[in-house]
């Protein structure tokens, strides 16, 4: 799923992402994105990866959380990020999840220590 084939945002703009496309970022503390509808099926995915840069320095990091039906939902899966080497420095990072089914709205959750920005995202994908 493209980052940027979301349904709903707040504080995320679309910059240059990897391999010539498009990518959401730099994502800071208190920013989400929402995509409707995502179909789990029956049996839910066994894990989750995203494909990711980050330009966050001084040793900081950050934490990439995924929830279901609002951005105050428990949590089904997180994964943090630290930097990548610069913000067109991608790398794809796992993730774990519940094995969530059915159709869900699919919340994307950004919280840091720091009040810096700390990641973009160019696409991510629940695997089965």
């Amino acid at each position: 799923m493209r980052a940027t084939s979301s349904d709903a945002r707040k504080g995320v703009a679309v910059m240059a992402g990897d391999e010539g496309g498009t990518a959401l970022g730099p994502i800071g503390p208190g920013d989400w994105i929402r995509y409707d509808d995502v179909d789990f099926g029956a049996s839910g995915p066994v894990d989750f990866v995203a494909r990711l840069s980050s330009g966050l320095t001084g040793g900081g990091s950050g934490l990439v959380q995924i929830r279901l039906g609002s951005t105050g939902a428990t949590p089904i899966g997180d994964f943090a990020v630290d930097n990548t080497g610069g913000w067109q420095s991608w790398r794809s990072v796992p993730g774990n999840v519940s094995r969530p089914t059915g159709v869900h709205d699919v919340y994307l959750t950004f919280t840091s220590a720091q009040p810096s920005d700390f990641v973009a995202i160019s696409w991510f994908t629940f695997r089965h």
